[in-house]
């Protein structure tokens, strides 16, 4: 609850260049670490040259409740696909998974505080409405396309825009080599 409570102005002061590829594989790895979820291939194909202003731990945060999501939604042995695409001002960033889409009764309502379509006792309906506020923060926004293959009727896309950052040698921090 105090993430919701935070001042945006405080927060925005303290953004510095994020590179998201990075953001999105300590997401995926942090999610591997759970050997009791159903496995599946979570698939990193943002460009690493994709860069936002923000708060890397916060953005981690995002990725986890999306990526967590898909894999609850995505049948065993599926695949679960992060993508980009950029203009000179924006970058978006794709979460599709091959689960059984969401009803769209409850587009709507998914990023309410402590509403939930999971079963009682699975979620606490507070993870996309935090995922939603941190896109807010970084002066971004986030869509839901579901079914997003339409031939199947199947998979969900979230997809989230926000203002690109072109890093400088002056305003980046050295890459970690990986």
């Amino acid at each position: 609850m105090m993430n919701f409570a935070r001042s945006e102005h405080q927060i925005r002061e303290q953004f510095v260049p994020v590179q998201l590829f990075d953001v999105c594989n300590e997401a995926i790895n942090l999610l591997r670490l759970n050997q009791q979820q159903k496995p599946v291939d979570f698939i990193n194909q943002i460009d690493p040259h994709f860069f936002v202003l923000g708060d890397a731990q916060r953005l981690g945060q995002v990725f986890i409740n999306l990526l967590d999501n898909a894999r609850d939604a995505s049948p065993a042995e599926s695949s679960i696909r992060i993508s980009s695409r950029a203009s000179s001002t924006e970058v978006w960033l794709y979460i599709e998974d091959q689960g059984t889409g969401i009803d769209a009764a409850f587009i709507e309502q998914l990023f309410e505080p402590f509403f939930t379509t999971k079963d009682p006792g699975q979620g606490t309906g507070l993870g996309l409405a935090m995922v939603f506020s941190i896109i807010e923060e970084h002066q971004g926004d986030i869509s839901i396309d579901s079914p997003c293959d339409k031939v199947n009727q199947r998979g969900t896309r979230f997809c989230i825009r926000l203002p690109r950052h072109t890093p400088t040698k002056t305003n980046v921090p050295a890459l970690i080599e990986q």
